[in-house]
């Protein structure tokens, strides 16, 4: 069995930026691997489309 190296801030895109302002000894939550020297954003869900419901006559108008 091999261990999984643990992400540390050295890794983290911001620590590496230099637009890190905290001193932790673990990553933090805004915590972005570091990646052929850009910021990856994260995976977006899918947008998934609905029907359109069908439009209601508004209220206080008669038809001419």
């Amino acid at each position: 069995m091999g261990k999984t190296a643990q992400p540390t801030c050295e890794d983290c895109y911001f620590h590496r930026a230099g637009l890190c302002a905290l001193t932790l000894e673990a990553p933090c939550p805004t915590f972005r691997l570091h990646s052929r020297g850009s910021l990856v954003p994260p995976r977006q869900p899918r947008l998934v489309p609905r029907p359109l419901a069908p439009l209601a006559p508004l209220a206080g108008q008669s038809a001419a």
